[in-house]
């Protein structure tokens, strides 16, 4: 591990920009990549083993007895660290994780509760709340041994006072960064609130960020931007101006994620955005320009603060929650998942009790429950944590997780493959897209691979459905293998086993099929 000096530069004049040890290499490419975006006092304090797992088939044990006292300690830093973070490495790579995205860690002003880290007060110092600035370069160089990255989070648009008026305010926190990629060897940033920031001011700031990580050897430094308004198309004509590389999709597709996978819309609505017929699907097709989202820490694309699995009384939520997710690891895109969420969290302002705050208030704090066991527990408990590897949503997104990740052209037929929407038909009906809650279908295809991916919709009934496949992928007398399958065994589901296989049928007019059959929310993937 490299050791970092311990003094703190007191001024911008006294930041070295020369790597402290190793400089890791960046990926080829940032969609073969899975993110995993955590809230550092949320997330990990390294103390789990003295904490009783939930229980999710008893949520009542370790229900809170004062909602007050719960609903309190949701403002303030609740104790996780760097050093939690570090601890948890085996469970995120486990989970099929490659990527963290860590909110910022910089010292905060000391009179505030900012645990989400959004009033920086010292540019140049880790909040001590979180651990010291060895620890974060402790972190980044253990994820670096597992392969893994680490990317930080940037924020210049709600800076501290001791910056924010300067001269050439733009060039000195370019100089800020450089320094932190050097100190902490990091892979990435995200710019938040890029919108309140001129595209002149961007492009300086982020051509001042990719050239120094250049200069050091990594040659394909991430930089993400968070727009909340306008077409993605617009945002991703932005990207030559403003010099990101990829945009968070949080304008439309979150939302219509959700709905596609709760069987709520038509699926043509989720799937018209990765259509060619606009340049915002062009884009989307081609994977490496947008982070997809289905939650986050802001939720900004929704009505009201609620994740995923809040408010949902489907039979199967877990496998709901876990083939949202598996929707996202199977279309192009780099997929983010926001933490908890596999673990079904359902943290919604609707946990909010006006008789206790008579006012809406720090409602983003319903959507950051505690991982580790603090006072401020996921589903309204306390003491109790939820690295639960053996969790049914869990055990379904690393199954998925493992199959994006190979390295063979299954794999890469998933990262980097062609998006096509396929028809089905059920009930001996004409071949068409189907229609909303009902079995849907598509496939990545790179060059003579086809991957197949069937989602059924429906909450509450199974489906059935003949699913179109490609015709000279699959020629007469050949068989698809089911790589997962949602009702498989927890042993199955950790295996991948490669036994059960479903025969394609060709059909007079030459359309080839195979015969799927699925439970209430459930998932398959075939090739």
């Amino acid at each position: 591990m490299a050791k970092v000096e311990e003094l703190t530069p007191q001024q911008l004049s006294e930041t070295d920009l020369k790597p402290r040890g190793r400089v890791y290499a960046s990926p080829i490419s940032w969609r073969d990549q899975f993110l995993y975006q955590l809230i550092v006092d949320r997330f990990s304090n390294d103390n789990e083993n003295q904490r009783e797992l939930f229980d999710h088939n008893n949520p009542a044990k370790f229900q809170v007895k004062d909602k007050a006292d719960w609903m309190a300690a949701g403002t303030e830093f609740v104790g996780g660290t760097l050093r939690g973070i570090k601890s948890k490495l085996d469970y995120l790579q486990r989970l099929g994780v490659t990527t963290l995205w860590i909110n910022p860690p910089w010292q905060q002003h000391s009179q505030l509760e900012t645990y989400h880290s959004d009033r920086i007060q010292e540019f140049l110092d880790v909040d001590p709340h979180f651990g010291t600035r060895q620890d974060l370069r402790d972190l980044i160089d253990a994820a670096h041994d597992r392969r893994m990255y680490v990317i930080l989070d940037v924020i210049y648009n709600q800076s501290a006072d001791n910056w924010f008026n300067r001269d050439e305010v733009i060039a000195a926190l370019a100089r800020v960064y450089q320094y932190w990629i050097a100190l902490s060897d990091c892979d990435g940033l995200r710019i938040d609130s890029l919108k309140h920031i001129s595209p002149e001011d961007s492009r300086k700031f982020c051509t001042a960020i990719r050239e120094y990580a250049e200069s050091i050897g990594k040659e394909n430094f991430l930089l993400t931007g968070e727009i909340t308004s306008g077409s993605m198309a617009s945002a991703y004509i932005d990207i030559i101006g403003r010099n990101l590389s990829a945009v968070l999709d949080i304008v439309q597709s979150p939302n219509e994620l959700t709905a596609l996978a709760r069987g709520l819309v038509h699926p043509k609505q989720f799937f018209d955005l990765y259509s060619e017929k606009n340049l915002a699907g062009e884009y989307r097709q081609v994977g490496i320009y947008h982070l997809s989202i289905l939650d986050d820490g802001d939720m900004s694309f929704r009505a009201n603060k609620q994740r995923f699995a809040a408010y949902s009384t489907v039979p199967n939520l877990y496998e709901q929650v876990a083939h949202a997710v598996g929707v996202q690891l199977t279309i192009p895109g780099i997929p983010v998942i926001y933490y908890g969420t596999e673990q079904a969290f359902d943290g919604n302002e609707g946990d909010h009790d006006y008789s206790i705050e008579g006012e809406r208030f720090a409602e983003n704090r319903y959507i950051r429950e505690a991982m580790f066991g603090s006072a401020f527990g996921a589903f309204q408990t306390a003491d109790c944590h939820f690295f639960n590897i053996d969790h049914p949503t869990y055990l379904r997104i690393a199954a998925i997780a493992r199959i994006r990740n190979r390295h063979d052209k299954i794999g890469k037929a998933l990262r980097r493959g062609h998006h096509y929407l396929r028809e089905t038909s059920f009930h001996n009906s004409p071949f068409s897209i189907p229609g909303q809650g009902e079995l849907v279908a598509w496939s990545q295809v790179l060059f003579d691979t086809e991957v197949l991916m069937v989602l059924n919709t429906n909450g509450l009934e199974n489906r059935r459905a003949e699913v179109t496949v490609d015709t000279y992928t699959h020629p007469q007398g050949s068989e698809m293998t089911f790589l997962y399958k949602s009702d498989w065994s927890n042993a199955d589901l950790r295996n991948s086993r490669q036994n059960q296989t479903v025969a394609v049928q060709h059909h007079d007019d030459g359309r080839a099929t195979v015969e799927i059959d699925l439970p209430p929310s459930g998932m398959a993937i075939l090739a």
